[in-house]
Order: structure tokens, then C-alpha cells, then sequence
């Protein structure tokens, strides 16, 4: 396969979205059970909304799966700011080496569906998200997007402004797992240059305890 080009052009951008990880009312938690009645992890801070679950292959939140089955990693950001505010996300959290990482009951590192292959040159200004507006990320564990031959970028996957590769994962074996991370979520308010001011969460510290059967 080719060295991966690490700087990208002329992608369209991705849009934002409204979905949910589910539609009833989300109590604010930052760890979930396996055997708990929420399966969404929910916070909000600083007007800023964070939802991060899993989901089972008919799209709804879950934290136990059948062996085999192709469940999915979903993040969500959502602007609550303040209204007539326009922002936009500071994506580094894409870049955190533990998004979307598994690790089994010991705490042994199983892997993760994707690796980041680069950035391209777009300011990040471009990663415009509305007051009351959702943006979210879904990731398969078994994700192969990128891996094609003859290895062709345009492939890849992308969001915002970052890009990644599919890692074949293989199904996980019957056992108990989490999946853990550690991040300071961030939006930019659009301000005249060279002024920038921004608005952040705390760092979170958000865990989904799960098994598959």
C-alpha cells in the first residue's frame, strides 16, 4: 500500500446533524454498567453536550451484544451555548489515541476499529455547529473504509476536517469490555482576527462498560 498522504483537499464538509443516541430524556452520567438501565452516556457543561454510547446493529444503544455482532462507537456534540451564537468544534479530540479504544476486564489494550491518517488545511473555522444543533461520529468495531486495493485516499474516512482508516478489527470474543475515555471538549466562537475566544467543558472522563455474549 502507498505512504498515506497526510494533508487532504477539497473534501466536502461533513454535514451536522440532529440524531440521537436515543430519543427519551438522558439522565447526566459519565459511566455506564453493563447491566444498567441507561446506555447513553450524557453531559452537558459549559453549554456544550456531550453523548457517547454504543450501539447494536439495529441502531439502538446497548451495552451487552450478541457474539459476532457489528455494533458501533457513537460521540455526539450539540451546541447549547447560547442562541444567535454561531460556533464551530475544535477537533483534537479526534486525534486522542484512546477514542474508541477496547480494552477487556483487566485492562489489557484489545484495539480500536480505525487509525487517524491526517489532516488536511481547512481552518478549523469551517466546522460550523448552530445553537441547538448536533454533530455526531459512528464507528463500527469492524470498519474496513480506507483499506481498499489499490489504496486510494479519497477512501478514507473523514470528519471535520480530520481523516482515518478502517483497522479490519475482528469480531471480539465472548468476554466483558470498556471503552474509555479522557477529553476536554472545546467550541470556537467566530470573532474578527486575530481574536479567538472559546468555550470548553471540563475534562471529562467518560466510561462504557459492555459484554459480549
Amino acid at each position: 500500500m502507498k505512504t498515506i498522504i497526510q494533508i487532504f483537499y477539497l473534501f466536502p464538509a461533513l454535514a451536522v446533524t440532529v440524531m440521537s443516541c436515543q430519543k427519551e430524556p438522558i439522565e447526566p452520567v459519565t459511566e455506564l454498567a453493563i447491566d444498567g438501565e441507561q446506555k447513553v452516556i450524557a453531559v452537558e457543561k459549559n453549554g456544550i453536550g456531550i453523548e457517547f454510547c454504543l450501539l447494536n446493529e439495529e441502531g439502538e444503544p446497548a451495552t451487552v451484544f450478541n457474539e459476532g455482532e457489528n455494533f458501533r462507537f457513537r460521540l455526539a456534540i450539540t451546541n447549547n451555548v447560547e442562541p444567535d451564537t454561531a460556533m464551530y468544534i475544535i477537533s483534537k479530540f479526534l486525534q486522542n489515541s484512546s477514542l474508541f479504544m477496547v480494552f477487556n476486564s483487566a485492562g489489557d489494550t484489545i484495539g480500536k476499529p480505525v487509525i487517524f491518517r491526517g489532516a488536511d488545511l481547512v481552518a478549523e473555522t469551517t466546522n460550523q455547529i448552530k445553537q441547538e444543533e448536533k454533530w455526531d461520529i459512528e464507528i463500527p468495531w469492524h470498519e474496513t473504509r480506507g483499506t481498499e486495493v489499490p489504496y486510494d485516499y479519497h477512501n478514507l474516512i473523514r470528519f471535520l476536517n480530520s481523516y482515518f482508516m478502517g483497522l479490519n478489527q475482528q469480531p471480539l470474543s465472548k468476554g466483558k469490555y470498556y471503552t474509555e475515555l479522557t477529553q476536554q471538549f472545546c467550541l470556537g466562537k467566530y470573532l474578527p482576527h486575530p481574536q479567538s475566544e472559546f468555550v470548553c467543558t471540563d475534562t471529562l472522563e467518560l466510561k462504557i462498560n459492555f459484554e459480549i455474549k
